[in-house]
């Protein structure tokens, strides 16, 4: 594998995930009342628990995006 097969793949991969991210992140905000409900009765979680799970799931997955997915992309473009 050669640095431009790498960079791409982590610029697809980078795109993909922050798509991912935009799209939960609107879901969760715009369905906040179907997912309480859901997890709610799954899981017998009260409504302010579950808006602390969502929001320390987001910032998760956004630390683990941008460490995983945005830094490296950057450094193989830097470095290209």
């Amino acid at each position: 594998m050669n640095m431009e097969i790498l960079r791409q793949f982590f610029g697809w991969m980078t795109l993909i995930n922050l798509g991912l991210f935009i799209w939960t992140a609107i879901m969760s905000a715009w369905c906040r009342g179907f997912i309480y409900k859901v997890h709610g009765r799954m899981f017998g979680l009260s409504e302010e628990t579950t808006n602390k799970a969502l929001y320390y799931f987001l910032a998760f997955y956004k630390i683990v995006f941008i460490t995983f997915n945005l830094v490296p992309w950057l450094a193989l473009t830097i470095l290209t």
